[in-house]
């Protein structure tokens, strides 16, 4: 992966989260600080909630 391909996920992932109202991940960083390995597990962690809160 480019550092081109990481910038563009990190901007999806980041996008995605704001629109489900998530602005800051678990341990209280903004999703702007942090790596795409923490955006992909805090978006995976914030649509498993979702889906058992049904």
């Amino acid at each position: 992966m480019s550092e081109t391909d990481v910038q563009q996920r990190k901007s999806e992932l980041i996008r995605g989260l704001r629109r489900l109202g998530i602005f800051y991940t678990s341990d209280g960083r903004k999703l702007e600080d942090c790596s795409l390995y923490t955006l992909e597990w805090t978006n995976i962690s914030v649509r498993y909630e979702m889906a058992n809160s049904i």
